[in-house]
């Protein structure tokens, strides 16, 4: 088996259908697909049942508490059985070649178990803008020092059993950001990041983690201290590294505000 694809769900009924459809129509085959439900009290699983035959046994999902999308995420890990796995929670969906495109780079990579492959996303805005977010290994190199994941996104990303294993799973202490924290440790662990050069995955406006609120600030924030701690930051370099990562922010949501970035 290549491939594990896992969906994490939770009351999902209003989107998983377009993102089960995204899997189920993929031109390359060799994939299990696994979803993994927080006990949904709508329609989710009715969506999921309709399918599953569809996928000949490929599809397998599980529906119990958790203790949130990173558990979820770490639950699904652990029961997969591909070498590559890509995670693609309930709201975005694939590239019909994601897979397809995915396996090319393992191919030209030499099959290399020990890299992580890293394809683009479109962004759609609720304006029905799409928005381009192309890989840059570039901007990663850039801002892994100040411990910051920029030009890799979580959606995009296919990482090997392997690595899972050998660096660890989510950190599910963390809210949003344990996919950021996940990928500095394969950072500094010197894990490669391979640009497939393909957009892979989609990603809509509206999660928590997109619409910049109040609230997702402040479990960034609280996400932040426990990551620095966790590589063993303390004193000054603690404060530099929170403090400097908390102004970026203020800056990038004023330039915004004005126009400037987008």
């Amino acid at each position: 088996m290549r491939f594990t694809i896992i969906t994490i769900a939770f009351n999902s009924e209003k989107t998983i259908e377009r993102t089960i459809k995204s899997v189920l129509v993929q031109t390359y085959k060799d994939y299990e697909y696994l979803i993994v439900d927080g006990a949904s009290k709508d329609g989710t699983l009715d969506i999921v049942k309709k399918y599953e035959p569809l996928f000949e046994g490929r599809l397998k999902w599980k529906s119990e508490p958790d203790k949130g999308i990173y558990n979820a995420m770490n639950k699904g890990i652990m029961r997969s059985t591909g070498e590559l796995i890509g995670i693609v929670n309930s709201d975005d969906w694939l590239e019909p070649d994601a897979l397809e495109n995915v396996f090319g780079a393992f191919k030209t990579n030499k099959e290399d178990l020990n890299s992580l492959y890293c394809g683009g996303i479109n962004y759609h805005l609720t304006s029905g803008e799409v928005k381009k977010w192309p890989v840059s290994i570039k901007a990663l190199n850039r801002d892994a020092p100040l411990y910051i994941i920029s030009g890799i996104r979580h959606p995009g990303l296919f990482v090997p059993k392997r690595i899972y294993n050998e660096v660890g799973l989510f950190n599910d202490q963390m809210k949003l950001s344990a996919d950021l924290d996940f990928m500095l440790k394969c950072y500094y662990q010197k894990k490669a990041f391979i640009d497939i050069k393909a957009i892979v995955s989609n990603m809509a406006e509206g999660g928590i983690s997109t619409v910049g609120s109040k609230k997702a600030r402040a479990i960034s924030k609280a996400d932040r201290k426990i990551m620095l701690k966790r590589f063993g930051k303390v004193g000054l370099s603690y404060y530099w590294l929170y403090y400097s990562w908390y102004i970026r922010g203020i800056a990038r949501r004023m330039f915004v505000a004005i126009g400037i970035y987008k």
